[in-house]
């Protein structure tokens, strides 16, 4: 299924170059020649704040979730005591030439008060934190542009890693602490369209591809808003999902998360 929603991304990314890429002598604006220099700012700082929903499956020995379901291992909900939680993420581009490096995270409670019970039927509370960290670097391969319509479209194809380290516990009891981490390979692109004053982008990855049961996948689409040289307002949604299954402490965990909300990001061009 990613790959289809990919192509089509892509496909219309070029369908677009198509219709806004064309030479036409069009009169200038002078309050958006800024726009034609906008690269000359090597630097951009985001401040994405993300409101995810959170689905997750999880096994670890004899532990099963409660309530009891036909899938005692599903657990589908958003987060926090009333239902929503706010991350604040870390993103900075470093964009020379034709190059493009990025790096971004955060660090989170992505689920709280999951209610497990063991093999005795002794019921207890489960938080689950996790730090998610992902650099990559990028080169552009495709650029489309009109200037006199304040018109361009890059794509960077990129290659990264990703690493996810997750805290597992019990907050009751002492049944449940574990710590499980990993660093995975990644491959993806970015694909922004400018006009005018507006930014779209798509940027979207697959990592781990199935190597020691680790797989991983994320997808974002964003819009923003320049106000100016310096800064910028944007509105999107982001989905991240990722599996694993690995020995730990002598019992076998698997486990399935995936974080889907939209993205309210403010943007800093330095």
């Amino acid at each position: 299924m990613w790959r289809i929603n990919f192509l089509v991304v892509l496909l219309l990314c070029v369908f677009m170059t198509k219709i806004y890429g064309q030479d036409t002598i069009v009169t200038q604006n002078p309050k958006l020649d800024f726009l034609n220099h906008i690269d000359d700012r090597k630097w951009t700082l985001k401040v994405p704040i993300w409101v995810p929903g959170f689905r997750g499956n999880f096994s670890y020995g004899g532990l099963t979730l409660l309530p009891a379901s036909e899938d005692y291992t599903v657990v589908d909900r958003l987060n926090g005591e009333l239902g929503v939680t706010f991350y604040f993420i870390g993103d900075i581009t470093y964009a020379p030439g034709n190059w493009m490096f990025n790096v971004d995270g955060f660090h989170t409670t992505l689920a709280s008060n999951l209610g497990f019970e063991n093999v005795d039927k002794v019921k207890f509370l489960v938080d689950l934190e996790g730090t998610i960290l992902r650099g990559l670097a990028g080169y552009k391969v495709l650029e489309s542009s009109n200037k006199d319509k304040f018109f361009k479209f890059q794509l960077y194809p990129y290659i990264g890693v990703r690493y996810i380290n997750l805290d597992i516990y019990s907050t009751n009891t002492d049944f449940l602490d574990i710590r499980p981490d990993w660093l995975e390979p990644l491959v993806g692109f970015m694909a922004p369209v400018q006009y005018k004053r507006w930014v779209f982008s798509v940027k979207a990855d697959l990592g781990g591809f199935g190597i020691n049961e680790h797989l991983s996948w994320y997808v974002n689409g964003h819009a923003s808003y320049r106000f100016g040289k310096l800064f910028s307002m944007g509105l999107g949604y982001s989905v991240m999902d990722f599996k694993y299954s690995q020995d730990i402490e002598y019992k076998f965990l698997d486990l399935g998360i995936r974080l889907g909300g939209p993205v309210l990001s403010v943007e800093f061009n330095l």
